[in-house]
């Protein structure tokens, strides 16, 4: 059996080797904490997504929301829209249907709308006569009509704010009429006159 010594030899391998193993092992800490830091990262980075993907889906939930309510507000929207176009239509009938001339004027006297009688009589069509002047369509006139031969029903009831009846002749394409002319005022909500509902009805032969 031979027996071994001990040598300096020895104490320097064996001092290399637990420096060696130390080396390692600070490595493997530092592969340690790595890890934990990159599963903490990984956790935190799931969380964010989870949060985001929750973030999302309520946005997604919102949005279906409003769609359904701006949906269901254009529907009504479109029911009311024909509603108020047959509503329009039926009145529109109506006054179509009446003998008596009737139009819509504004406080400058010109002419917003007229029924279809108006627009026979004096041969003109709808999109013609918005901003034509009442006295020049019906009197063939330059200014308002005025006393004493055409007293101005407009005129007097912005005078007077009263609904008013005068006797007119009316020239037109078809010949002269003399007509019984009503005005009446239509008020705002302050009770200010802003148009006036004009009615002319014939009360004797056309003269030609």
């Amino acid at each position: 059996m031979k027996i071994r010594i001990k040598t300096e030899d020895d104490d320097q391998a064996k001092k290399q080797l637990i420096s060696k193993i130390n080396s390692l092992q600070a490595q493997v800490d530092k592969f340690e904490k790595m890890k934990f830091g990159f599963n903490r990262k990984d956790k935190e980075l799931k969380e964010c997504v989870k949060g985001l993907e929750e973030r999302v889906e309520c946005r997604t939930f919102a949005e279906r929301i409003i769609n359904k309510q701006l949906h269901g507000e254009i529907e009504e929207r479109k029911k009311l829209e024909s509603e108020l176009f047959r509503t329009k239509q039926f009145l529109e009938n109506i006054v179509n249907g009446i003998t008596e001339q009737i139009s819509l004027v504004s406080k400058d006297f010109k002419i917003l709308w007229a029924n279809k009688t108006f627009l026979d009589q004096f041969d003109c069509k709808m999109e013609e006569i918005p901003g034509s002047y009442c006295y020049a369509v019906t009197h063939n006139r330059q200014s308002p009509c005025q006393s004493p031969h055409d007293t101005c029903p407009v005129a007097k009831v912005l005078e007077t704010g009263m609904p008013i009846k005068e006797i007119h002749t009316h020239h037109g394409p078809k010949g002269d009429s003399l007509l019984e002319v009503s005005a009446y005022p239509i008020k705002d909500e302050k009770g200010e006159i802003v148009e006036f509902v004009h009615i002319a009805r014939n009360i004797s032969v056309v003269k030609s």
